[in-house]
């Protein structure tokens, strides 16, 4: 009897324990979908606020996208309007260029520009600069493209020592028994042994027409039919008020009769016409020297066309 009472007494105690793991499994089942809900509703709510955060985000990009749009329309005007007031410019400057004609600088200044043509031997070409550098001189050089081609250290020299060039065609020929297109071939071919000598892009707005050919008075029309090819390349026909070889074509040509023509006929302003020969080049130190002597300062086509009048 007393073992039937033990097994009945330990009964309800197997079962009290079941009752308090499953009791205690639920509680802990409901703190967990406590917390999981608590996890979900806060991880929503954060979802909820970055939503309305990239929703402002959106609406202020829109806003710029716009602004930026409107800005863009205004910068489209803006840039037709100047493309158009550019345009005009050219023209207007391909305009003025096509009339201009300089045979002198302004007379109010004390400046006198050198300029020398064609290029001679390079023991010649090498002696001008000698002269110019020695003197401080920059000259403005108007080498044929032939001689640039045949004496490339010449040029290069020129170019790093402050000098500049001025188209004086390929060849060198009369361009009044040209056609336009042989003209600009000839434009053209200067300006492509230039560049690949000096090994760059090079621009001048100098242009001398060989022998004066095409520009001389009493050729109006040749000039009014080669000085529109000369403008499309920027340029000016650049003439001269003194010179040499017509001028002492019945005369001795030696270096002190070229200095003392010069120096007879010079005045502010003047444009100077050398060749590179070895009486000319001969007679520039004193020419230069000379010119100094009487106030006048010799210099280059672009200083003397940049200059101000001397006060």
């Amino acid at each position: 009897m007393d073992n039937q009472y033990n097994m009945r007494s330990r009964h309800p105690k197997k079962k009290s324990t079941s009752r308090l793991v499953i009791f205690m499994a639920l509680i802990a089942l409901v703190i967990f979908l406590g917390f999981f809900s608590a996890t979900q509703y806060i991880t929503a709510q954060s979802l909820q606020g970055k939503l309305r955060s990239l929703d402002q985000k959106i609406d202020q990009l829109e806003e710029e996208q716009s602004e930026l749009e409107n800005k863009y329309e205004e910068i489209y005007e803006e840039n037709e309007r100047l493309r158009e007031e550019n345009q005009k410019l050219q023209e207007e400057n391909k305009m003025m260029r096509s009339e201009a004609l300089i045979e002198h600088g302004n007379r109010e200044t004390n400046r006198v520009a050198i300029t020398i043509d064609d290029g001679g031997s390079e023991e010649v070409n090498l002696l001008a600069l000698d002269h110019l550098k020695e003197l401080g001189v920059r000259a403005t050089l108007f080498p044929t493209g032939k001689n640039v081609e045949a004496y490339p250290e010449s040029w290069k020299r020129a170019v790093k020592e402050g000098h500049e060039l001025g188209n004086h065609t390929y060849g060198h020929p009369f361009l009044s028994n040209l056609s336009e297109e042989r003209v600009r071939e000839e434009l053209n071919g200067w300006q492509e042994m230039v560049e690949k000598v000096i090994g760059k892009t090079y621009h001048t707005p100098f242009f001398r027409p060989p022998y004066g050919d095409g520009f001389l008075s009493g050729q109006g029309y040749q000039r009014e039919r080669l000085q529109p090819i000369v403008a499309e390349k920027g340029m000016f026909p650049i003439m001269w008020d003194i010179e040499l070889v017509y001028a002492l074509r019945n005369e001795a040509y030696t270096a002190s009769r070229i200095t003392e023509h010069v120096l007879q006929n010079a005045q502010g302003g003047s444009i100077v016409l050398l060749h590179f020969t070895e009486a000319d080049v001969e007679a520039l130190p004193h020419i230069i020297n000379g010119l100094r002597e009487r106030g006048l300062e010799p210099c280059s086509l672009r200083e003397l066309l940049l200059s101000e009048p001397h006060s």
